[in-house]
């Protein structure tokens, strides 16, 4: 009975060092120079993004974009944004018919890519962007 209760443990020891995480890992921010850690995501999040964009998220992997603050060369100009086709826990999850502020890139498919690592955040008012202008002077 002893050596049955050593071999489950030693299985389940076994089984729990070959999972691998699945965790997403985002870096932490520790405060420098009065910033908050969530003003160095955002400044983070500016520097790393090819396309920033205000849009209302309509589903099924699309975005209808209002705004479209840096890309806009790469989208050729199209209103409608669409999130690559396969999702990991790392992926930022939209609420349908909410607007948002998305920060990413556009991969070789033409497709976005972003994060639960980057700022983007939902906006209920416009007048919350104000302060994209301000980062992108930078």
């Amino acid at each position: 009975m002893k050596n049955q209760f050593l071999k489950k443990i030693l299985l389940l020891t076994t089984m729990l060092i070959s999972f691998n995480s699945f965790a997403c890992e985002c870096i932490t921010y520790a405060v420098v120079d009065g910033k908050s850690h969530k003003e160095l995501k955002l400044e983070a999040s500016f520097e790393y993004a090819t396309i920033i964009f205000y849009g209302n998220y309509i589903g099924n992997g699309k975005f209808e974009s209002i705004k479209i603050y840096r890309g806009k060369k790469m989208l050729l100009n199209k209103k409608l944004i669409e999130e690559k086709d396969v999702r990991t826990n790392c992926d930022y999850y939209f609420e349908e018919n909410k607007k948002y502020l998305v920060f990413g890139k556009i991969d070789e498919n033409g497709k976005l890519q972003t994060s639960v690592c980057l700022s983007n955040s939902q906006i209920d008012n416009k007048s919350e962007l104000k302060f994209v202008k301000k980062y992108l002077k930078k």
